[in-house]
């Protein structure tokens, strides 16, 4: 099936370059979120949900 599919494609390393995006694209964005990112960085994300609209000190 795929065979078929991709014998009449005139650009055949368009997928593979999708594909080579998408996944460095969600490499980055996973590094960035566990990596360069410290406790202090998320500590007032963290209290939304308990906050009842007061300012944190």
């Amino acid at each position: 099936m795929f065979k078929q599919f991709f014998a009449g494609m005139e650009w055949t390393a368009l997928p593979i370059f999708a594909l080579w995006l998408f996944m460095s694209m969600f490499t980055l964005m996973v590094l960035r979120t566990f990596v360069f990112k410290t406790k202090r960085d998320f500590a007032p994300h963290s209290q939304l949900p308990l906050s009842d609209g007061k300012e944190i000190s």
